[in-house]
């Protein structure tokens, strides 16, 4: 392997570990038992974030998302890494593959530009929780 093959795999691994790592801490923040209860609900998670983003948020959100395209990181291997630092996910969405399938659509809208959410207020999901 040459010295530009190393760095570029270096530089796709920081991209996916820092995208999986913002994942499961915003994860850990809203709770497991609330994300139970958005996905058992259908309500997507990827609006909820969007809508609480301010527009410089959002922005920079879009410009990472890019940077994970650009070196090669697949929606699969965020979302594995992610299940791999917070299994209790796992059962959370298992057999819940539509759900799935269309949160990555909400992404990958967000990421071409064609997600454009003004609201940028938290959601109320009970319990005296707000989603951000």
């Amino acid at each position: 392997m040459t010295i530009r093959g190393i760095l570029q795999g270096t530089v796709r691994y920081f991209w996916l570990i820092k995208a999986a790592t913002e994942i499961v801490n915003k994860a850990k923040q809203i709770g497991i038992d609330d994300i139970k209860t958005l996905v058992d609900a259908g309500r997507s998670i990827t609006d909820i974030y969007l809508e609480s983003c301010s527009p410089d948020k959002k922005a920079q959100k879009r410009r990472e998302a890019h940077m994970l395209l650009e070196v090669g990181v697949t929606p699969e291997e965020l979302w594995k890494e992610v299940i791999k630092r917070m299994p209790e996910l796992e059962p959370i969405l298992k057999g819940k593959d539509d759900y799935i399938k269309a949160e990555m659509k909400k992404i990958e809208a967000f990421v071409r530009g064609e997600i454009k959410l003004l609201t940028c207020k938290p959601l109320s999901i009970g319990k005296g929780h707000n989603v951000m």
